[in-house]
């Protein structure tokens, strides 16, 4: 859950998913392009955000973890990374407690910018199939926030005080972490009419289950929770 520093001055719904699981399948997950073109269309139709515009982009390789076969795979992928976008920053995955000793696995991290996005999803979407490791061997976190908009009338749902995000994991497998809040205070008609505007363009599987209720208290420091009720 990503709420803002500020309280909101009125109860909103907020879908997200708990500490438990944080994360949930992105529709067409299994190839990357399928599953990006799914986010491209949420993000058109029902968002204020370009699906170029990403507030953040990282990418990750990974060498091989212990007795990982074939590592030199992983080096490969790590070198050939390092030739596209650069150097990067490399450094252990952990460190030994309390002794400080560096693992032996390292990962390697670049900052993305913008103009390079596409370039940067292309070089996933080709090197498909990446091959299976305990960690990676590549991986691209991507995030975006927004406000919702209504995909009929391209207007913004009134009243939102809150801003929407969507964190993407691109690899062998393609997941994600939303945060989408609706600025109604009780789960009527307009926010069920709302959703079913919305639920076509999803690109994850929306289970209301998650959704909350969360209310200011009254000296606005902060807020309540409550399971919505939507049938």
């Amino acid at each position: 859950m990503k709420l803002s520093e500020m309280i909101s001055k009125k109860p909103f719904i907020f879908y997200s998913l708990p500490k438990s699981r944080a994360t949930q399948q992105l529709i067409g997950g299994r190839k990357i392009e399928k599953a990006w073109d799914n986010v491209c269309n949420f993000l058109t139709h029902c968002t204020t955000v370009k699906p170029d515009q990403p507030s953040k982009i990282s990418l990750i390789t990974y060498t091989a973890f212990q007795d990982d076969p074939n590592p030199e795979i992983a080096d490969k992928i790590t070198q050939q990374t390092k030739e596209i976008f650069g150097n990067g920053k490399t450094e252990p995955v952990s460190y030994a407690y309390p002794s400080g000793i560096p693992d032996k696995q390292t990962k390697s991290e670049w900052i993305i910018e913008n103009n390079d996005f596409k370039k940067v999803i292309d070089y996933l979407i080709k090197g498909q199939p990446w091959p299976k490791f305990s960690f990676g061997p590549i991986e691209l976190t991507v995030s975006f926030d927004f406000k919702l908009i209504d995909p009929a009338t391209k207007t913004e749902l009134p009243n939102q005080e809150e801003i929407s995000s969507l964190m993407i994991w691109f690899s062998r497998n393609c997941i994600c972490s939303p945060y989408l809040c609706f600025p109604f205070e009780q789960a009527d008609d307009n926010f069920k009419e709302t959703i079913k505007k919305l639920d076509s363009f999803f690109s994850f599987k929306l289970e209301k289950k998650y959704l909350r209720l969360a209310r200011p208290n009254k000296a606005k420091t902060q807020y309540a929770f409550t399971k919505m009720k939507t049938e």
